[in-house]
């Protein structure tokens, strides 16, 4: 009878443990990137590229496409789609990326991670959000501010001490996508 019991908990176990995969956990992230004025941050097109090669869906948008990012992504969400919602934008794009989050907050949907290059908004960062990191250069980028009940952790790193940073190089240089793939690894999970 013991013996019994304790293999119908290892096989329990071994099928709870083999039921976890990786890979359908990062099929329910998605990326959402949003490009600055005029659509030049082609550097974004890049690191959606990586993210997509790493089985991370991604999507690249204009900032003045807030409403259907916002309304995409209540959707995947509401309808179990999508479980993990990252937003990254760059410039004009980076004042998106905050636009979605409130509307999002406004829906009661969580977003993992904001991840904004030298943005043109300070935020602020909502509620909902557990993380968001701002990369700003020192006098040209905003410092993004926290919104009223914002528990979640908020960095403003300031890259101007980069070699080659501007405002238009930091969301194309591989040392910045890097680092933005560790930070939605780490949002992840993974």
């Amino acid at each position: 009878m013991i013996l019994r019991q304790f293999l119908s908990c290892c096989v329990a176990l071994w099928l709870s443990l083999s039921a976890f995969d990786p890979a359908a956990a990062a099929s329910r992230t998605h990326v959402y990137l949003m490009r600055g004025i005029f659509n030049v941050s082609v550097g974004l097109d890049a690191l959606a590229r990586e993210l997509d090669r790493r089985g991370l869906a991604s999507s690249v948008y204009s900032h003045t496409d807030s409403a259907t990012v916002a309304a995409e992504a209540i959707r995947d969400y509401r309808g179990g789609k999508v479980r993990t919602i990252i937003l990254i934008g760059h410039s004009l794009g980076g004042g998106g990326v905050f636009a979605v989050a409130d509307a999002l907050n406004q829906a009661h949907v969580p977003v993992a991670l904001v991840i904004s290059l030298e943005s043109s908004s300070s935020g602020p960062v909502p509620a909902n959000v557990r993380r968001a990191v701002n990369f700003y250069i020192s006098g040209s980028g905003a410092v993004v501010t926290a919104g009223a009940g914002f528990h979640g952790s908020l960095q403003n790193i300031d890259v101007s001490h980069v070699p080659g940073m501007d405002h238009m190089t930091i969301q194309s240089m591989p040392m910045m996508h890097g680092r933005m793939i560790g930070y939605v690894s780490g949002a992840r999970g993974g």
